[in-house]
């Protein structure tokens, strides 16, 4: 399935205002999405700007590839979340608009989570809002509204995205040519396309994962090699807080598959198979090993200490 079909089925009153926007050739100077699953739809509206095969992006042509890659001429790309959008950011945006066109076409600017700005940022943004250019479109993207300039939404095409269910997050993702695994957990603890696709493209969630086998491996049939493998591997290679709460949630997936084994029900860990078959644990003490895994996940999000959690977890288990 292309995603604009993908597009059409999850966001149809997005596909139907870009649609009948870009048919009447009508377009707003100016897109704001509202959402967490903001990305692609923004990408797409770039590409269908500079489209030449079909009225909404034909998502192959070397252009629209251009656009995916960010090495299209008249495209700026930014995100607030990768760093703080400050005036400057927007004086280069002006600056390179101001000169000819280098591919003749529509000049671009996407800003992904605009709501990351200095005020000083807003109120330039707002200045080139109020004298739009001719041939100049921006495409900004949101997940809280309350915190972007009202003057700002004023002056934008403002689209509210609706969430995306985990069944069609699962179709989207099949796209991607990714292991059952991935897609049956990415899908799990995700809830947007944008929030899984940085896992996708890094080797860091298959390590994770192979920590996840691991750990339930120790637990069951190596018990005194669970701290010190826990300390050597996943501790050590993984500091960031935020890849031990996933590591968290993911072990806690693969300790609810033992209950899907027994049940004949569907398994977030299909590979997991055969070591699963060999493990024999009650329910009781299964829903215990969960509850612990949760509270030590929630206490990780307050200010406690990472490692002083884990040994407490690792010899309460």
């Amino acid at each position: 399935m292309s995603y604009k079909e993908i597009l059409k089925q999850q966001q149809p009153i997005l596909y139907q205002i870009i649609s009948k926007s870009f048919k009447n050739n009508k377009i707003p100077h100016a897109f704001l999405l509202v959402g967490k699953n903001a990305r692609q739809p923004a990408h797409f509206i770039a590409k269908s700007l500079i489209c030449e095969n079909d009225v909404l992006t034909c998502d192959h042509c070397n252009e629209c590839r251009r656009i995916d890659e960010h090495n299209y001429g008249d495209f700026i790309y930014c995100n607030g979340l990768e760093e703080t959008i400050k005036k400057p950011h927007i004086e280069y945006i002006q600056e390179q608009f101001s000169k000819s066109a280098l591919e003749g076409k529509s000049k671009i600017y996407l800003m992904e989570n605009i709501e990351n700005s200095t005020i000083e940022a807003m109120n330039s943004l707002l200045k080139m809002l109020e004298e739009p250019t001719s041939g100049v479109y921006a495409i900004f993207t949101c997940q809280n509204l309350n915190r972007v300039l009202p003057t700002i939404q004023s002056r934008c095409q403002v689209i509210q995205l609706l969430p995306v269910s985990q069944k069609s997050l699962k179709e989207e993702l099949k796209g991607d040519d990714i292991l059952e695994d991935d897609i049956n957990i990415l899908s799990e603890l995700f809830t947007s396309y944008d929030e899984c696709q940085k896992y996708i493209e890094s080797d860091m969630f298959e390590k994770l994962k192979l920590e996840v086998y691991h750990f339930l491996d120790d637990l069951y049939f190596h018990r005194d090699n669970l701290i010190i493998n826990v300390q050597t591997h996943l501790l050590k290679n993984f500091k960031e807080k935020e890849n031990i709460q996933l590591f968290l949630n993911m072990l806690v997936l693969a300790l609810r598959d033992l209950f899907h084994v027994k049940h004949s029900m569907n398994l977030t860990y299909p590979s997991f198979l055969s070591l699963y078959k060999r493990i024999n644990d009650s329910d009781e003490n299964i829903i215990n090993k969960i509850d612990l895994i949760l509270n030590t996940e929630y206490l990780l999000s307050t200010n406690a200490n990472v490692m002083l959690l884990m040994d407490s977890m690792m010899f309460r288990i």
